[in-house]
């Protein structure tokens, strides 16, 4: 089951690049009864060339590594858009693991009647021959990938059908992480509401939303390059020590010692519910062996604008300054 989801992530991840990078709005995943699963995407997102035919979309259902030269170029006669970026989707591996595959592209000339004016759909059934019975998808997982990733770039609807049940889920959230971060507080939030920033330096992008309540919060929930990372990576590190940063840089401003700014965080984290998204292209996260001296830079990154969101976030709100203090038990220093 697990093997079989998987697959799916090639195409969610396609996906999130088409409504990033090519504007799609509507995107849908369909669970079919014989066991083939859908995906469509209601608008083309990348350029084609007038007559485009299929031998110039071959490339994108081989398998080949993306890093074909110093400076990570697709390789030649590959079509032009996102599948080469980061993340990087290896279609080629959903070919080799399916059959059929079929392969859908249609554009503003088409002259076959559409329900849009261009298109992608592509259906594939895992290989009965690779995978073990049973033939299902895990319905679980994959509401909740596509939960999250409805909420990294607000304002596109994902659907999810599962014909074996009948069931249809559609997920739109029009504020983005802060949606993702008030379902997952299991405190009510009374009044407050998640602060939500983001940034990119050099090739690293941040997303980030948080709240603190009375009662226990979630802690931090992060995800890298689109896929949940619950170790201790350079992301989590890097938030725990700005935030850190940024608490004794308020303390400091109150005539706080320095001896005393070396507090005890666990209540800080206890109470805080918090949602991270970062990007980085050419990191150690996919292949552990490449690139590990991206840590480090991503660390470092983390921990300066989180310090600095948080701190400014504070100085402009001194209620919320005095509620983070209080439930922390940081108010009395």
């Amino acid at each position: 089951m697990r093997g079989r989801s998987s697959l799916v992530d090639f195409l969610l991840t396609l996906g999130f690049l088409a409504a990033r990078d090519g504007g799609a709005q509507e995107l849908s995943v369909s669970l079919r009864a014989d066991d083939s699963c859908r995906f469509h995407v209601g608008l083309w997102p990348w350029k084609l060339s007038c007559g485009t035919s299929a031998a110039q979309l071959e490339p994108w259902l081989t398998l080949q590594d993306v890093l074909t030269d110093k400076d990570g170029e697709p390789p030649p006669g590959t079509p032009s858009g996102g599948l080469w970026q980061s993340p990087f989707v290896d279609l080629g591996m959903l070919c080799a693991l399916s059959s059929p595959l079929d392969v859908i592209v249609w554009t503003e000339d088409d002259t076959a009647p559409r329900t849009s004016k261009s298109g992608l759909c592509i259906t594939f059934t895992p290989d009965a021959s690779l995978f073990e019975p049973p033939p299902c998808f895990d319905v679980p997982r994959l509401r909740e990938r596509i939960e999250a990733l409805s909420a990294f770039h607000p304002g596109v609807t994902w659907t999810l059908r599962d014909e074996a049940t009948g069931t249809e889920a559609r997920f739109l959230r029009e504020e983005g992480l802060a949606d993702l971060c008030r379902d997952l507080a299991p405190s009510p939030l009374g009044s407050q509401n998640p602060l939500c920033f983001q940034a990119k330096v050099g090739k690293t992008s941040l997303q980030l939303a948080l709240v603190w309540t009375e009662g226990p919060g979630r802690g931090v929930v992060a995800w890298a390059n689109l896929f949940a990372r619950n170790d201790a990576g350079p992301h989590r590190v890097g938030f725990r020590l700005g935030m850190r940063e940024a608490i004794s840089a308020r303390l400091a401003r109150r005539g706080v010692s320095a001896r005393a700014r070396r507090f005890d965080a666990t209540a800080l984290f206890e109470h805080l519910t918090a949602v991270l998204h970062i990007q980085v292209e050419k990191t150690d996260w996919y292949l552990m062996t490449r690139e590990r001296r991206a840590s480090a830079e991503v660390q470092s990154t983390v921990t300066q604008l989180v310090a600095q969101w948080v701190e400014q976030a504070l100085v402009e709100d001194p209620k919320l300054e005095e509620f983070v203090l209080k439930v922390a038990g940081l108010r009395s220093r």
